[in-house]
């Protein structure tokens, strides 16, 4: 069902408004293959292309996961540094279950896509226009921050860390190297060259796989929750018009579109909870115990005096945090639409209506009563307390882990 452009504003500007919207979204889903084609079906090339990129990710992806797993079965027996690696371990496992649920869920996330780009194609005024690029701005700039603090902890970590471990000379006079990620591999020793240089590009390629993955999940819950808040708000202006509005022809019209749009926006957060469910849930606790995890690298390097060490694992720390604080701050904000939605029509002047037409206004008031929520996983609310929460876990935790190692 759509809204009858007759009944709205021309947005003359849909195709720059749609551009601003989504074209960094789009170049970052595009570099792992899992963009969807808007209009038409995707020729065969693109497919092929998209088919041959999420190969490749996944290809990046097992090749850092399975010799780091082997390494800590294998090779490494002191429990401080196992528990160090299964930060990175948990890290990576995590990108390939969210990878897999994007893949999976590229069509729900072509219908959340064209959603959007028909309510930029259908405004329902200038004012909701405004709205609309305000929302679109915040759900860039939290793109923008979430990038930069992934990309730059993430090539910190990759390069600076292993090249400042610098190299040494075994009793063979063979030369060793530190990689990224500490590596198993059953035919050949991976720090030496020419296996290392190549081994290095690997694992360097399968970072920014991973931290693209963070960034493109971060960067579409932004998108859908902050272009939802606008729609919350358009829908307050529509109700507040409603009460406002004498004549009964124009009045019957924009009753019919109040409703149309409630019930619009409604199943547009019923479709991106189930886009966003599973991701989300996965990015808040997996993140919670990699933060905790990482909390105690930090003790034992600090201790150890690795000040390089230490700032990585600060930085990925941040970073790690920001992007569980970016699903709960988008939570927050749509669940403070909603109550300022629930709040206005609690409070419209329903009394200025016909009396037949104040009936009317039951149903929607019983409909913007429900809780408008972002769920992870269908029973944990997103939310600023949430945050806390999982700051709170991440210490109990690591106050455990630390009480154990001692």
């Amino acid at each position: 069902m759509s809204l009858n452009p007759r009944k709205m504003f021309a947005n003359k500007n849909y195709e720059s408004d749609i551009k601003y919207t989504i074209e960094l979204n789009r170049f970052i889903c595009r570099l792992l293959g899992i963009w969807p084609r808007m209009h038409a079906e995707a020729p065969f090339i693109e497919n092929i292309k998209n088919i041959l990129l999420i190969l490749i990710c996944y290809f990046l992806l097992c090749s850092e996961l399975i010799p780091t797993i082997l390494y800590v079965i294998i090779v490494e027996k002191r429990t401080r540094i196992r528990l160090k690696l299964i930060s990175s371990v948990m890290f990576t496992t995590l990108a390939v279950l969210k990878y897999c649920s994007l893949v999976f869920n590229r069509n729900r996330m072509k219908s959340c896509l064209m959603r959007v780009q028909n309510d930029w194609r259908n405004v329902a005024s200038a004012n909701a226009r405004d709205l609309m690029l305000n929302k679109s701005r915040t759900a860039r700039n939290l793109l923008i921050l979430c990038s930069a603090f992934m990309y730059m902890s993430g090539l910190y970590f990759r390069t600076v860390v292993p090249l400042s471990k610098g190299k040494f000379v075994t009793d063979q006079n063979i030369t060793i190297r530190y990689l990224p990620c500490p590596s198993y591999f059953i035919f050949f020793d991976g720090r030496i060259s020419p296996a290392y240089e190549i081994i290095f590009l690997i694992q360097f390629f399968s970072g920014f796989v991973k931290y693209t993955i963070t960034v493109s999940i971060c960067s579409l819950a932004a998108l859908f929750v902050m272009h939802m808040c606008a729609q919350l708000e358009i829908l307050m202006m529509l109700m507040n018009n409603l009460v406002n509005e004498q004549e009964v022809k124009n009045l019957n019209r924009k009753l019919a579109m109040t409703v149309e749009y409630q019930i619009r926006t409604r199943g547009f957060l019923q479709l991106v909870q189930n886009t966003l469910e599973h991701t989300s849930l996965l990015e808040l606790l997996g993140c919670t115990m990699i933060v905790c995890l990482l909390g105690h690298d930090i003790i034992t390097e600090w201790e150890d005096h690795n000040v390089v060490a230490v700032g990585s694992y600060l930085i990925l720390l941040t970073s790690i945090g920001f992007n569980i604080f970016i699903f709960c701050f988008i939570g927050e904000q749509l669940s403070t639409k909603g109550e300022k939605l629930s709040m206005t029509v609690c409070t419209l002047d329903w009394y200025r209506l016909p009396d037949e037409k104040a009936r009317a206004l039951i149903l929607i008031i019983a409909m913007s009563n429900i809780p408008t929520k972002l769920r992870a996983g269908k029973f944990v609310d997103l939310s600023i307390r949430t945050f806390g929460d999982v700051v709170k876990t991440a210490v109990t935790y690591f106050n455990l882990i630390r009480k154990v190692m001692e």
